[in-house]
């Protein structure tokens, strides 16, 4: 009986958290679907409308935002993978001079403020006339600390017994890792797919920092723009925020199962 209350309270507590992230996604919706006339009325609206949507669409450089918006974080999502997994066996699996050093500036890296790195960042990108380009936007990017020590946590937990019936029958490290190892990571990638593009799609700040052109803007930039232009009409603007809220969601709920496998399953391994 006392596991019942508990397992209640424990899903009644979620619930009540639950409400704190979907009401406001809710009301950006609510208020997408508004006409102009029912702004700030507290009734119930006179009409639903998807003009609001029309006009972002129509009005606005909106698709090319989007197409920005996928290309960079497709971009960077592809070589987090490939860099940061691979970065984060070699870190857990090989043994070679300076690893250690190597594994606490990957640390230190994930200490360092963002905002901390934007000058030296930019003025690197300025010599190498990247502004306003894919370029700048996904290259600096493709390398996180934070992801690979969360892939290195988890090789640890992959016993080493593996690895070593796998070079008994004649594997070595790079078929190891590819037919081994990453299988057996299918949590963590999953986990890291999450991570990584949710940070990079809702990036703002180093977007509007390496791009001026309006061509080159993403989806958080272009609609940043749109608030402006449209300040008095927060049904328009609302309706920037659920077009870029809904492929998070999306993404989300595609990996949601290899998320939390990652997080059950990654220790804390030194």
């Amino acid at each position: 009986m006392d596991s019942r209350k508990s397992q209640f309270f424990r899903y009644l507590l979620m619930f009540v958290f639950s409400i704190f992230f979907i009401v406001p996604f809710g009301y950006a919706i609510y208020t997408s679907l508004l006409s102009k006339a029912d702004i700030g009325k507290l009734v119930m609206p006179t009409q639903w409308t998807l003009e609001n949507y029309k006009d972002v669409f129509f009005n606005s450089d909106l698709l090319i935002w989007y197409k920005n918006s996928i290309i960079v974080t497709l971009g960077i999502l592809i070589g987090n993978l490939i860099v940061n997994t691979m970065a984060a066996y070699s870190l857990a699996r090989l043994n070679y001079r300076g690893r250690g050093v190597v594994f606490f500036l990957v640390i230190g890296m994930m200490m360092v403020p963002y905002q901390v790195m934007i000058i030296p960042i930019f003025s690197m990108i300025v010599d190498l006339h990247w502004m306003n380009s894919y370029y700048g936007l996904i290259i600096p990017f493709l390398f996180q600390g934070f992801l690979v020590f969360l892939m290195r946590q988890f090789f640890l937990t992959i016993p080493k017994e593996l690895e070593e019936a796998a070079e008994v029958d004649g594997l070595n490290k790079i078929s190891i890792f590819f037919r081994i190892m990453l299988p057996l990571s299918k949590g963590a990638i999953g986990t890291q797919i999450i991570f990584s593009f949710t940070g990079t799609w809702n990036s703002f700040v180093w977007p509007v920092t390496l791009v001026n052109d309006s061509r080159w803007y993403v989806l958080t930039v272009g609609l940043n723009t749109l608030k402006n232009r449209y300040f008095e009409w927060p049904n328009v603007t609302m309706t920037g925020v659920v077009l870029l809220t809904v492929p998070i969601i999306i993404v989300f709920l595609i990996f949601q199962r290899q998320m939390e496998q990652g997080i059950a399953t990654t220790g804390l391994k030194g």
